[in-house]
């Protein structure tokens, strides 16, 4: 009884801190939070602004609501859902797989990208890592309260893999890099932008761990859910939203 009524309080406070589209329109802003160090969905360009896919998509729907985008770096163990729901900022996207625990917290949007978690290493893998060959004995990095850190507890533990995990994803290719892990769990478009940005220094390794839809992410509650699907819908009509693939994550 007294766990229903603390997890009804939760509910109710989480409800009260629910930005509308109407909250919105009228201070004049939308406040993503999205932690930058998910390139190319969100990072920190030459100028220091935070760019990417996500902040395009975003800033799209500020636009259709009327207002201007302001976009606030948040570390991912704080972006969810405890950003979200304490009203910190109105919506957040990183990557944000969609998720039936995470839907119980939060109001998600319809999916806005398909993407697989992979394993990432040094170029020419020359720990000669695959999955799901050869885990049993191996270090395996993942980012903390990821899906990849998720999954890895589910699928590599049981087989014998050793979990390190990092609040920073960077930190995390560091130690692929210097040969102190022998994969890091990440998604697939990030490999592919890593290879191109980095040249000679990443990989992937194995086959695909698992397939993965991610979504914009709201309190619950909240309208900007709906707002943002009719976003999502013109794009595609549009040809925009092939326009941004093409711009931040089709390799060419």
């Amino acid at each position: 009884m007294k766990r229903s009524l603390m997890l009804s309080v939760l509910v109710v406070s989480s409800v009260s801190l629910a930005a509308s589209v109407a909250d919105v329109k009228k201070k004049g802003v939308l406040v993503l939070g999205t932690d930058p160090t998910f390139a190319p969905f969100e990072f920190k360009g030459a100028d220091g602004q935070i760019q990417g896919f996500d902040i395009d998509i975003a800033r799209a729907v500020a636009k259709d609501l009327g207002v201007r985008l302001e976009v606030r770096a948040v570390g991912f163990g704080a972006l969810m859902p405890q950003s979200v729901t304490s009203g910190r900022v109105d919506m957040a996207m990183s990557g944000i797989t969609i998720t039936p625990e995470r839907a119980k917290v939060v109001a998600f949007s319809a999916p806005y990208y398909r993407s697989a978690q992979v394993f990432i290493v040094r170029s020419g893998n020359p720990g000669k890592f695959a999955w799901p060959a050869d885990v049993k004995g191996k270090t395996i990095g993942v980012q903390a309260n990821t899906t990849g850190q998720f999954t890895a507890n589910d699928m590599l533990k049981p087989k014998g893999a050793t979990l390190k995990v990092y609040d920073d994803f960077a930190a995390g290719l560091a130690d692929v890099r210097a040969g102190r892990v022998a994969a890091l769990i990440g998604d697939a478009p990030t490999v592919d932008d890593l290879k191109k940005r980095l040249p000679g220094q990443f990989d992937k390794a194995g086959a695909d761990l698992a397939a993965e839809d991610y979504g914009m992410v709201f309190a619950k509650g909240s309208n900007l859910a709906a707002a943002a699907n009719k976003t999502l819908a013109r794009l595609r009509a549009s040809g925009e939203y092939q326009a941004l693939l093409n711009k931040w994550i089709v390799q060419k």
